[in-house]
Parts: structure tokens; sequence; C-alpha cells
């Protein structure tokens, strides 16, 4: 009798661990899974960010040619400076083409002082 009874006991605890392991591989997967889509969504998320600002440094550049063609063609050193610092991330983010013509243009410009305005 209590061969059986070990016998029925040892089934019953192989039994559980094996549940026990099925339910626990199960979770793993699960959590698995889990992590691959959050890092998933992270690495597009950055992307997007990326892309968003490089596309409002372009828009930047942009507007600051439009700034020196108002001016003759002329750019002031700060001008220059920003436009440099600005294609400089714009660059590193990975954007070139229109980004480096906007640039070269603006650093090509003559360089005049910035008028001084008499209401200050």
């Amino acid at each position: 009798m209590s061969q059986i009874i070990i016998s029925v006991t040892a089934g019953l605890i192989i039994a559980a661990v094996s549940g026990m392991a099925g339910v626990l591989r199960e979770r793993l997967k699960q959590a698995t899974r889990t992590a691959v889509e959050h890092e998933t969504q992270d690495r597009r998320r950055s992307e997007l960010t990326n892309e968003g600002v490089r596309e409002l440094l372009l828009c930047k550049l942009e507007s600051l040619r439009h700034t020196m063609v108002l001016n003759g063609g002329i750019a002031d050193d700060d001008l220059k400076a920003r436009a440099q610092r600005l294609y400089d991330i714009y660059h590193q983010m990975g954007g070139n083409g229109h980004g480096t013509e906007l640039n070269r243009d603006i650093q090509r410009a003559p360089i005049a002082p910035r008028p001084v305005s008499h209401n200050e």
C-alpha cells in the first residue's frame, strides 16, 4: 500500500512540476513578446522623433536663407553661425542634400553687420 502512495505522490509531484514549468514557459514567452513589442515601438518613436527634428531643422535653415535673401543676399555673422550649428546637427541626424545647399548658400553670402535700430 505504501508503494502505491509513494508512486501516486511522485506522479502528482511530477505532474505539478511539469504543469508549473509549462505555465512559466508560456509566461516567459509572453513577457519576451511584450518586451520585443515595446522595444519595436520605442525604436519607431525614436525614428519618428529623429525624422521630425531633422525636418524642423531643415525648415529653420530654409527660413534663415529666406531671411538672408530678403536682406539682398547678405548674411550677418550671427545668422551664419546659427545656420552652421543647425546644419551640423541636421547632418549628424542623417540629413543631407537640400539642407547642404541651404547652408552653403548662407555660408557663401557676403557678411554684413546687423543694422542697429535707432528705437533702442
